[in-house]
């Protein structure tokens, strides 16, 4: 018996995607691991001692990196930071507090927060505000910062040490 014409144009068409479905799987086979190329061997090392070393992590480096935000009140700390978190200072850094706003692409937004008075903010995208009512004033502020860029407010120095996606250790230090 001989297929009808519909029955021609079924099977032609199913031929048409059974072919590249079956090079498309033939393709997507199990992948081949790929070989990294071995640094040159520095200092009379070998490339199997070179590949050998284990490269350090930037956390690890750090000499005391505080998990807790409010171990950093004397704003002389490696902290740990994640977005949303908020570090609270003593009175005597001249700042309140500090509020992680954002961490995007290894770029940290910091927010500040002081009592009344003049701060003198460097980094990246800066603003600072005073608000004064019945004469009590407060500055608010924020400043950007990423791993070739520090900043500063007032007093203390800011630098981003590593940064990851849901993560970055910052460092403070008092000038």
């Amino acid at each position: 018996m001989r297929p009808g014409p519909y029955a021609s144009r079924l099977i032609g068409r199913v031929g048409l995607v059974a072919i590249p479905m079956t090079m498309l799987l033939a393709a997507c086979g199990t992948p081949q691991p790929q070989e990294r190329p071995q640094p040159a061997a520095a200092g009379g090392a070998t490339p199997d001692t070179a590949a050998a070393a284990p490269s350090p992590s930037p956390v690890a480096s750090l000499v005391a990196v505080a998990d807790d935000p409010r171990e950093c009140r004397d704003a002389d700390c490696t902290v740990m930071i994640r977005p949303g978190d908020r570090l609270r200072l003593d009175r005597e850094t001249g700042l309140d507090a500090i509020s992680v706003v954002s961490l995007d692409d290894g770029v940290v937004r910091l927010r500040f927060e002081a009592g009344g008075g003049t701060y003198r903010v460097e980094g990246m995208n800066v603003n600072v505000s005073q608000n004064c009512v019945n004469g009590r004033c407060r500055t608010d502020g924020g400043l950007t910062l990423t791993t070739g860029r520090p900043g500063k407010i007032g007093d203390i120095r800011f630098r981003l040490a590593s940064a990851a996606l849901d993560h970055a250790v910052l460092v403070l230090t008092p000038s």
